[in-house]
């Protein structure tokens, strides 16, 4: 989770990244409702989808076998 740069990307313009929950992160996650100390996350073309805090509940928003890694 060092580097926010590297992760998954899906069609369309999805990006998924883990990132650490601290800073701006974890006030956006915290609106969220994501809860812990790190989260997946995912946007498309720059624009946020949101916060998942596992991969079971990326898994019901990304379809994962779409993605590839960066």
């Amino acid at each position: 989770m060092e580097d926010e740069h590297r992760g998954w990307t899906g069609p369309d313009g999805l990006h998924v990244v883990a990132v650490l929950l601290a800073g701006a992160h974890r006030v956006w996650a915290d609106r969220a409702g994501v809860r812990g100390d790190t989260a997946f996350l995912v946007t498309r073309n720059g624009a946020l989808v949101g916060y998942f805090p596992s991969v079971e509940d990326l898994a019901e928003v990304v379809d994962l076998s779409r993605l590839h890694m960066d």
